[in-house]
């Protein structure tokens, strides 16, 4: 009886302890992160289906529409899109491709209709 307590004391100790100490691999569609560009830091939050960033001293928050295309491969559209009113606006979509994920980052490449292509780190909160 008392190897049966223990065992399910470690196993209860061990199951909690992985959920707290998730890899940035287990949450790139839905958390908490950080960019850092220059001297600015992007704090973003993401849920199943939308981004929410705010980035420097702007006090505005950025709310995004996440479409997931593949396991890391997503596009950002922005909240306030109108197909009917806008036609042209999903040439601003943003095509967010997950080329490397390590344990507290993932290295992103972004690619916008008129603006050069860009890489950059994405840190799990």
């Amino acid at each position: 009886m008392r190897w049966g307590l223990v065992v399910m004391f470690l196993f209860f100790a061990f199951a909690g302890h992985a959920q707290e100490n998730l890899k940035c691999s287990d949450q790139i569609k839905t958390g908490q992160f950080y960019t850092i560009s220059g001297s600015d830091t992007c704090f973003i939050r993401r849920t199943n289906d939308r981004q929410y960033e705010l980035c420097g001293s702007d006090t505005t928050e950025a709310i995004y529409i996440v479409v997931w295309l593949k396991p890391k491969k997503y596009i950002l559209r922005d909240i306030n899109y109108n197909p009917s009113t806008a036609q042209r606006v999903m040439n601003q979509d943003a095509v967010m491709t997950i080329l490397e994920v390590e344990e507290d980052y993932y290295k992103v490449h972004f690619k916008r209709k008129g603006q050069r292509k860009k890489f950059f780190k994405i840190y799990c909160a």
